[in-house]
């Protein structure tokens, strides 16, 4: 007799009261370290030792000349393009999907997104439809090593040498990650890095910005992106040729970065050891796409991406639906899965209803009427929107035991999804996005009638 699910009322599969998640993983020695710093060292300031060893840390792990450690990942990000001087009117290419801040601090600059479409395997640009959207007016390429898996650097920057254009990674997912044996954040002209508590490299918040060029790194350093308090001449210090950003990384977070990133290796050990397993476990469920990583790069698993494939397990219903039933079912046996970002970056309201947006501001873009937004051009993001989520515990899991339960969920799941498709799921539900196991509980209650013993 199978094991009743436990969104129809049955035992879930993760026992409540498990230790199922386990990040940061700060040890006393860092806890120890950041009180000595805080006891001992300068606290302030660009300059400052622990910021200064962080920066040459960072740039002598991944094999590049220049580093600054900024406030955020997203400061990495803007200062990696202001670096290579991309400016009002030109275009960047940026993958329609992946976290928002690459539009964003593309249209801080004054300069045009310009979508491309991503691969279904990868979830990463996709080469093959990058020239097709170069013209006079591009710039740079921005491609984004999505969830910790390198995108196709190769063929990237192929092009990009082909036509002139500077390539800036977005590794922000991805610290540690190697590609053809390079490390990511040295693959491009420049790169940003975030490490806020939630990533690989944990710090609290915080962010790296890597160059290979010192024309690069002269360009952010003389153009004052971070207020410095200690130059020789006082006529130095607050010059006001152009808009400065206060992106100062802390003292706290730079002395947590380097204490992380002396294990960052080990670390990223633990998310793949996890994650591997859990991809052998799910093979053989119809239905379920675990991650693919190309045998030339390492995938250091920020974020664990299933797709759901309602075809392959064999029901005719639309991928949303089949995707929302799945993860409520999923959820109630103790395996929490997100949508992430439940929307491709192209269908944002600020590129679709610009006018709101400059409406707010007392300077609107020369060019945003000659572009025009349709999110239906790229397919496939769409479709990493509909089909796919992420499995929450499965990089950071406390142990491999949890990823053995996680495994018992889905399997007990996808063995019973002609009950699962009876599920008729409240609103709030439908899109698949995460919900709170009191929220599955409570869908647990009104539908234990659907379910057989």
């Amino acid at each position: 007799m199978r094991e009743r699910l436990a969104v129809f009322g049955g035992r879930p599969a993760i026992p409540d009261g498990l230790e199922r998640t386990r990040w940061p993983r700060f040890s006393e020695q860092d806890l120890e370290e950041l009180c000595r710093v805080l006891r001992e060292e300068q606290l302030a300031a660009c300059d400052a030792p622990q910021v200064l060893g962080l920066q040459e840390d960072w740039a002598r792990k991944i094999g590049v000349d220049h580093c600054y450690a900024v406030g955020a990942g997203t400061d990495a990000l803007h200062m990696a393009l202001w670096a290579a001087g991309v400016g009002p009117g030109d275009e960047v290419l940026v993958p329609a999907y992946t976290f928002l801040s690459n539009a964003l601090v593309v249209l801080h600059q004054g300069a045009v997104p310009v979508f491309v479409d991503v691969q279904r395997d990868s979830y990463n640009m996709d080469p093959e439809q990058v020239e097709g959207h170069i013209t006079p007016r591009t710039k740079a390429i921005f491609p984004v090593h999505l969830g910790g898996l390198p995108a196709d650097m190769d063929e990237i920057n192929a092009i990009a040498r082909k036509h002139d254009l500077i390539v800036i990674e977005d590794a922000c997912h991805a610290p540690g990650a190697t590609y053809k044996g390079k490390f990511v954040g040295n693959l491009g002209d420049a790169a940003g890095l975030s490490i806020n508590a939630m990533k690989n490299l944990p710090s609290g918040e915080a962010g790296l910005f890597s160059t290979r060029h010192h024309s690069f790194f002269e360009r952010v350093d003389g153009l004052w992106l971070r207020v410095k308090f200690h130059e020789p001449r006082e006529e130095l210090k607050y010059p006001s040729a152009t808009l400065g950003y206060n992106y100062r990384c802390s003292v706290m977070s730079s002395t947590l970065a380097r204490c992380q990133l002396a294990k960052l290796d080990e670390l990223n050990a633990i998310r793949q050891s996890n994650c591997e397993q859990l991809s052998d476990l799910l093979r053989d469920v119809p239905g379920v796409i675990p991650p693919r990583v190309p045998q030339d790069r390492t995938h250091v698993y920020h974020l664990y991406r299933v797709r759901f494939d309602p075809k392959e397990a064999g029901f005719d219903v639309p991928p949303p639906e089949f995707r929302a039933k799945v993860v409520a079912a999923l959820g109630a046996e103790g395996v929490l899965c997100r949508a992430w970002m439940n929307w491709t970056i192209p269908s944002l309201p600020i590129f679709t209803r610009p006018e709101e947006f400059e409406s707010r501001y007392p300077w609107h873009r020369p060019w945003s009427a000659d572009y025009i937004y349709n999110p239906q051009d790229f397919p496939e993001a769409i479709k990493v929107v509909e089909e796919t989520s992420l499995v929450m515990d499965a990089p950071t899991a406390a142990s491999a035991l949890v990823i053995d339960y996680i495994s018992d969920g889905f399997h007990k799941v996808f063995s019973q999804l002609d009950e699962v498709m009876k599920l008729d799921l409240p609103q709030g539900l439908r899109d698949g996005s995460a919900a709170s196991l009191d929220e599955i509980r409570r869908l647990s209650s009104s539908t234990s009638e659907i379910g057989t013993g």
